[in-house]
């Protein structure tokens, strides 16, 4: 099955960049354009609830960090660990990574959000 197109085209490699991005919605408007940092496939923003990891080519929230840095950080940790171009799920070897690299950087699921599918059914996101 084909992966669905696109919200977002990824942001430059490199440094990160202030960059507007769509965060897909659980309700109402289909999509909510913020404007964070980002880099490569991920953007990170403000919320009431800490600072948001979103993966930028489906517009869904990898998950909460306690400060932006701990969000970029983790980011750069998982990078490489998968292809995040795509809106494929990670295999089964290499979530555990990612869910150790997002726990050491104080990434958790939200509890008042949805987070990314993957994050939910397979161990893709620490709790």
């Amino acid at each position: 099955m084909a992966s669905p197109a696109p919200l977002n085209t990824p942001a430059p490699h490199g440094a990160w960049t202030l960059y507007p991005f769509l965060i897909a919605m659980t309700r109402g408007a289909p999509a909510m354009v913020d404007f964070g940092k980002a880099r490569g496939a991920f953007g990170v923003h403000g919320a009431d609830d800490g600072w948001n990891l979103t993966h930028l080519p489906t517009g869904t929230l990898i998950g909460v960090a306690p400060s932006a840095k701990a969000a970029m950080r983790a980011a750069e940790g998982i990078e490489r660990v998968w292809d995040w171009t795509s809106a494929d799920e990670p295999d089964d070897s290499a979530a555990p990574v990612i869910r150790e690299v997002l726990r050491i950087n104080g990434v958790k699921r939200s509890e008042s959000r949805s987070v990314r599918e993957a994050s939910v059914r397979s161990p893709a996101m620490a709790s």
